[in-house]
């Protein structure tokens, strides 16, 4: 959506560079702190901070002057020892930090300055200090209505005494509290999630006024949206369906009328939020969003994820960005490591070398390589022991660890192009695999030699069947082929062996002209396995494209007298692709692919 405050992005443009600037100093000092615990350089950190919150009062963007303030806030917190979760303010402070920068391109580029969007990023923040969680005049809420009884689909109540009620709804509390607390330490938390939308559901019937009713429902559906994973958890939603449990408590105590005139807005509308934030695809959930016009209500219809995502995530260029700087630092340490060939100059290189190490294994956890982050750290406190016990560096022992900081530039390499992390691949030798580099590069060529095939099809066609051009497409074909053999690419070899036994035992060996209906199967067949070459590339879903093609392959068939798939079992090597598909959607995502696809 593109803003119509101009000026506020002209106003940006005059300070955007000294703005970077500033925030990458005052990340470089987090950094530097989170690996020494120097409180002199999180006071730094904060002040830088505190000037940067300076600047964006006065510019005027609410979104990134709020996240100022949060900022500022938390390393406060820090400072005067008021957090009780150290690490989750760090990586609060962390997240921050990145968000901000992305948060003002996107304004300079024209963008709204919507705070809605940056709204998780706050509310972790402010958890991590154990401050209320935000949503006013962030979140849609109607203020004349809510969700009746045929929204909520059923209109079942059950009228109680006060005593009954109170009875009942402490027992349901503790089984909230049950259920809460099995979330909490990840014990079978589908199953406890499935408690909580349980418990919701009954306080909805035990309740008459239309307020609460949707509070309930609107609970369960935060509930169903958690337990399906089609919500992304954080600080903040626990904290949230923490105060759900103390509610249950305030209903049994006041009884409905009294609770009723209690309940604060502020709580409908954080819980309309999160369900705001969460995928389609779940019965409730989906619901509420109909109900409550939560996929409608910002501008031009984009939906709450998609904006959220456009504002707040990093870029691709901003990731290799990132990666690129750990790799420079690799390099300093090469550097330093051919440097410790002369022995006189070892103690001390050792020393610096190791607390170097120790930092970079900061540095790759805070990025989301935690495998690559504890086996660096194994090394710095290894070279620490050497360093202590004054122990000489052979040339074996330098190859090792020069070995080793090797491995972690293939490692970033790949997680600056892809979001990938190759830790195990790289590090572990009996999972060795192909380098993803090395396989890009045979993509490429293979899209190379299919553009070539493409255009000698249709010389084929336009100069009156002229059979020499099929000649040279079955040798590009040829290529292609044995690019995937190498790579392994069960899935995409049908399409491509197919064509070539389609071109050379049929239309050469019997000079056989296609009708034109026939030769546009085999044009879709080529585009189709284009298609796929180019989504691989771009780290995009190629298996969706599949079962177009494998359609195409048997049409193509079709048209010949030959048996052209032989052997070739495309409902296996569908399956197979399925199972593919699957295991790489439960894989556990990289913080790059988390911060890239919230949902």
């Amino acid at each position: 959506m593109i803003s119509d405050k101009s000026s506020l992005a002209s106003r940006l443009g005059w300070i955007i560079g000294d703005l970077e600037q500033a925030i990458e100093q005052a990340r470089q000092l987090f950094a530097q702190y989170t690996q020494s615990a120097d409180g002199g350089e999180l006071g730094t950190c904060r002040e830088a901070c505190r000037q940067i919150w300076g600047v964006l009062d006065v510019l005027g963007a609410q979104g990134a002057n709020m996240l100022g303030r949060e900022l500022v806030s938390v390393l406060d917190a820090l400072i005067q020892h008021k957090v009780s979760n150290v690490k989750a303010a760090q990586d609060a402070t962390a997240e921050g930090l990145l968000q901000l920068s992305e948060y003002l391109k996107h304004l300079q580029d024209g963008y709204a300055d919507l705070p809605v969007v940056v709204l998780p990023t706050l509310n972790n923040l402010r958890a991590a200090r154990d401050a209320e969680l935000l949503s006013e005049h962030l979140v849609f809420l109607p203020e004349d209505a809510h969700a009746d009884n045929a929204q909520i689909g059923t209109d079942e109540y059950i009228n109680l005494t006060p005593e009954r009620l109170q009875q009942v709804s402490t027992k349901l509390r503790f089984y909230f509290q049950k259920a809460l607390l099995g979330w909490f330490r990840d014990e079978q938390p589908q199953r406890m999630l499935q408690a909580t939308n349980k418990v919701a559901t009954n306080m909805l019937v035990l309740s008459q006024a239309r307020r609460l009713r949707a509070l309930w429902w609107i609970t369960s559906g935060l509930s169903e949206a958690l337990e399906q994973g089609r919500l992304e958890q954080s600080v903040a939603i626990k904290m949230l369906l923490g105060r759900m449990e103390r509610e249950i408590r305030r209903f049994g105590e006041l009884g409905e009328a009294a609770y009723d005139r209690t309940l604060p807005n502020e709580l409908l509308k954080n819980l309309l939020y999160y369900i705001g934030l969460a995928e389609s695809g779940a019965e409730i959930t989906d619901k509420v969003k109909a109900a409550y016009n939560l996929d409608m209500y910002l501008p031009q219809g984009e939906t709450l994820v998609e904006l959220r995502q456009h504002y707040s995530t990093p870029g691709r260029d901003l990731w290799r960005a990132v990666a690129n700087s750990v790799i420079d630092e690799l390099k300093g340490l090469q550097s330093t490591l051919e440097a410790m060939q002369d022995e006189e100059r070892q103690p001390e290189l050792l020393i610096k070398l190791a607390e170097r190490s120790s930092r970079l294994a900061d540095t790759l956890g805070m990025i989301g390589l935690g495998q690559a982050a504890d086996l660096t750290r194994s090394l710095g406190e290894t070279l620490q022991g050497k360093a202590a016990r004054h122990e000489v560096q052979n040339l074996d022992d330098l190859l090792h660890t020069s070995t080793h900081y090797v491995r972690l530039e293939k490692v970033l390499d790949e997680y600056a192009h892809s979001g990938e992390d190759i830790t195990d691949a790289v590090f572990n030798a009996e999972h060795e695999g192909q380098d993803p580099a090395s396989a890009r590069s045979l993509l490429r060529t293979a899209q190379t030699e299919l553009n070539k095939a493409q255009t000698r099809v249709v010389s084929f066609y336009k100069e009156g069947w002229a059979f020499v051009y099929l000649e040279e497409v079955v040798a590009s074909l040829e290529n292609i082929s044995g690019a995937l053999h190498v790579m392994d690419e069960q899935e995409l070899l049908p399409m491509v062996n197919t064509a070539l036994t389609y071109l050379r035992e049929d239309l050469l060996a019997r000079q056989r002209q296609p009708s034109p209906e026939e030769l546009a199967v085999f044009a879709d067949v080529l585009t189709l396995f284009e298609a796929s070459i180019s989504a691989k590339l771009q780290g995009e879903d190629y298996f969706a494209l599949l079962p177009t093609a494998y359609g195409k392959l048997r049409e193509l068939d079709g048209y010949s007298e030959l048996d052209l798939l032989g052997d070739i079992n495309l409902d296996e090597i569908a399956s197979d692709a399925e199972a593919k598909k699957k295991a790489r959607q439960v894989s556990v995502s990289t913080l790059y692919q988390r911060l890239r696809n919230p949902s």
